[in-house]
């Protein structure tokens, strides 16, 4: 019983530690992606104006999931199903290139230091840091990295407050990985305000 237990400790003990080493690569991954990335997700901003517009990124990468924020926010019709359908549809888009995720996937979450980007901006932890009367925000949610595919994807938010008006957009950026390097192989517009 007791050489039972004690194979049973160490098995949990390796299990852990490979959970940790995945989590651990993954998170290096999504470092990667988005400082080798940091001037295509800025020059891709939808609603980019003038250059003294200020840029705040929020720290937090994968801090929320998008595709629930947006389909719980869906007023919901008797019979109709709008936020199972509005998420359903959102998985079955993303999952026809390949992915498997649903309502129970883990997405990679860490904080960002730095976004080496050639136009200045601002890391903050949340737009409550946000003194400016115009100003675009942007974040990044729902990171997913599958090693087996070698493929992975981020949710790109952008909100541009100017004037009183809110507008922005929200894509998603598909990568894989070519030869240790994981390239951008297609982005698409999932919302536009």
């Amino acid at each position: 019983m007791i050489k039972s237990f004690k194979n049973l400790s160490v098995l949990f003990i390796l299990c852990f530690f490979a959970g940790c080493s995945d989590n651990n690569e993954r998170k290096e991954i999504g470092e990667n992606i988005i400082n080798d990335n940091a001037d295509l997700f800025v020059s891709n901003l939808y609603t980019i104006s003038p250059e003294n517009t200020q840029i705040f990124l929020i720290k937090k990468v994968s801090g929320g999931d998008f595709i629930d924020e947006h389909c719980d926010s869906i007023v919901e019709m008797e019979g109709l199903n709008l936020v199972e359908n509005c998420k359903k549809e959102l998985y079955e888009f993303l999952n026809k290139e390949g992915f498997d995720i649903n309502e129970n996937t883990k997405y990679v979450s860490f904080d960002l230091e730095k976004f080496p980007s050639k136009r200045t901006v601002k890391l903050i932890v949340d737009e409550q840091e946000i003194r400016e009367k115009e100003y675009i925000e942007v974040s990044f949610s729902n990171f997913y990295i599958d090693n087996k595919l070698e493929k992975g994807f981020v949710i790109v938010r952008e909100s541009n407050l100017s004037n009183g008006r809110y507008g922005g957009k929200v894509e998603i950026y598909f990568f894989e990985n070519k030869g240790n390097r994981w390239k951008l192989y297609k982005n698409e517009m999932l919302l536009t305000a």
